[in-house]
């Protein structure tokens, strides 16, 4: 038998149903429930249709964009961003877009990146629009809907010439 959970409107985590405070982004849903936070930050908005990430620290929200090689986050100075977190000591994973998403791998096996609240294990493709928990950080991923017709997949062509 399942246990009964919910979604926090904020970082998409699943939680159990009865449980008062998000865990993940100590979103509390007993205040104000009647108008939740909006999930979506300014920049999340701003660079939706550009293929990147929101990185959001308790100090920091910044948008990077993430090329087709992709990014490495994580605590050493060879990424691409640098997280300085005594949190983070150890910590890797590797962004790669894709026509669906944002694959992310998770190469820190010690102290696992979460998507929806639950350890990630190996890749995982993120649809854009929603975001991993990278040892207190919220990677956000930002890029364009899924192509439904020509003009679509046409204008990300263009882009990319």
């Amino acid at each position: 038998m399942g246990y009964a959970t919910r979604r926090c409107p904020r970082c998409g985590a699943e939680l159990y149903a009865d449980m008062g405070v998000c865990y993940g982004c100590l979103y509390d849903f007993s205040r104000d429930a009647a108008a939740p936070r909006p999930a979506r930050s300014p920049l999340e908005l701003r660079h939706a249709d550009e293929t990147g990430v929101v990185v959001r620290t308790a100090a920091l929200d910044a948008w990077l964009p993430v090329g087709e090689l992709g990014a490495g986050v994580g605590s050493g100075g060879e990424n691409d961003v640098v997280l300085r977190s005594v949190a983070a000591l150890g910590c890797r994973v590797r962004l790669t877009p894709t026509p669906d998403g944002m694959e992310v791998a998770d190469l820190c096996p010690s102290n696992p990146a979460t998507y929806h609240g639950r350890a990630m294990e190996g890749r995982v493709v993120v649809p854009y629009g929603e975001g991993v928990d990278v040892c207190g950080c919220m990677l956000v991923m930002t890029g364009p809907a899924p192509s439904t017709g020509v003009t679509r997949a046409s204008s990300r062509m263009e882009k990319s010439l």
